[in-house]
């Protein structure tokens, strides 16, 4: 028996849990997602669903991409970069961009691959990416891959996050100040957040020109 089928052999800790019928994982959906779902031939409510909008099983969505699959097939059959944008993809981004306001918009099949895709394009080595340690794994795979300098905080904890401000060298090399991307992705709260504008708009190292990489809160009703 090789080193890693003996330590498989060991890890039986998912298996007490299927035998205590506790596990949550790979339980198998037999219907449409909604509120609720099929499993196991009964209906149980649905509280883990990321379908926000509720539109996964709406039949106007379900025509259409029948009619889509009709007319393009079941696959791109290659990435956006080369062989796989279809005229779909470009009417969607187009729209969605009038829709906020915006020149352009690109779309991305999960939230991971935004991350991963879209935090290495904004930051190099020049700059620094300060995470809470809650952070999403997505966010710290796409900010490992970016080969910033990278420094964490305490989940909410200000005081940790002045300490890593701290840290940061925020002249480089060239005379021209660092950017700084503050991502703050799990459990947030409104509170925390404008103490967080707060502090970088009166902190000695960092002027009004910073604050505009650190967002737009929405609209409070």
């Amino acid at each position: 028996m090789g080193l890693l089928q003996e330590k498989l052999a060991k890890y039986d800790l998912p298996q007490k849990f299927m035998a205590q019928g506790v596990y949550p994982y790979f339980r198998e959906i037999e219907g449409k997602q909604g509120t609720e779902v099929e499993m196991g031939g009964h209906e149980v409510l649905m509280f883990g669903s990321n379908a926000y909008t509720g539109l996964t099983g709406d039949e106007r969505v379900i025509e259409a991409g029948i009619n889509a699959m009709h007319k393009y097939g079941s696959g791109c059959a290659g990435s956006r970069f080369l062989n796989g944008t279809l005229d779909l993809h470009v009417q969607l981004e187009k729209e969605l961009a009038a829709f906020v306001g915006k020149d352009e918009a690109l779309c991305f099949s999960t939230g991971f691959t935004v991350n991963s895709g879209v935090i290495p394009a904004l930051t190099d080595r020049n700059d620094y990416i300060i995470c809470d340690d809650r952070d999403h794994a997505s966010i710290v795979d796409g900010r490992r891959l970016s080969f910033s300098q990278q420094l964490k905080y305490k989940h909410n904890d200000m005081a940790d996050l002045e300490k890593q401000l701290q840290k940061c060298n925020l002249l480089s090399s060239t005379g021209y100040v660092t950017t700084h991307v503050l991502i703050f992705s799990v459990h947030p709260t409104l509170r925390l957040l404008l103490h967080l504008l707060s502090k970088l708009s009166t902190s000695s190292k960092m002027n009004r020109k910073d604050l505009k990489h650190c967002g737009k809160l929405p609209t409070m009703h």
